[in-house]
């Protein structure tokens, strides 16, 4: 099978899809992220497990956005690897959704399609090859 390569048509939709993506899932893990940080404050509950959601809430947000700023700057390998893998957990966080009822069917159904639509682009897309001067 011929491989395309990183300037082919294809591979530059899929850059440019996968970076669209990954801009839809920051902002949305910045909402997460603003969500966590006022139910905490607000909660009565144990002070260091409301610590833990925000450090993960927010360590879950600077995995994508640097995911995100080395899909727009580097296309580099490094970067099909991480958004496959945030793209799997995003499905298993859709089919969670729908499975035990975690959150509403149509957030479940977009978490999916999301998922879905990431881990295409990510398969799609090839990375900038770099010579041994430039590394």
């Amino acid at each position: 099978m011929p491989s395309s390569p990183a300037d082919h048509p294809r591979s530059r939709v899929a850059w440019r899809a996968l970076a669209a993506l990954l801009a839809v899932e920051s902002a949305l893990l910045l909402w997460v992220l603003g969500v966590t940080v006022v139910g905490a404050l607000g909660s009565e509950g144990n002070p260091l497990q409301n610590l833990s959601l925000i450090v993960m809430a927010a360590l879950s947000f600077a995995w994508v956005v640097v995911t995100l700023v080395g899909a727009v700057k580097a296309r580099a390998s490094w970067v099909r690897g991480s958004s496959l893998t945030i793209h799997v957990l995003l499905f298993a966080a859709g089919t969670g959704c729908l499975q035990i009822g975690i959150g509403p069917w149509w957030l479940g159904f977009a978490l999916v399609a999301l998922a879905l639509a990431g881990f295409a682009a990510a398969i799609l897309a090839r990375p900038a090859v770099q010579s041994a001067g430039e590394q």
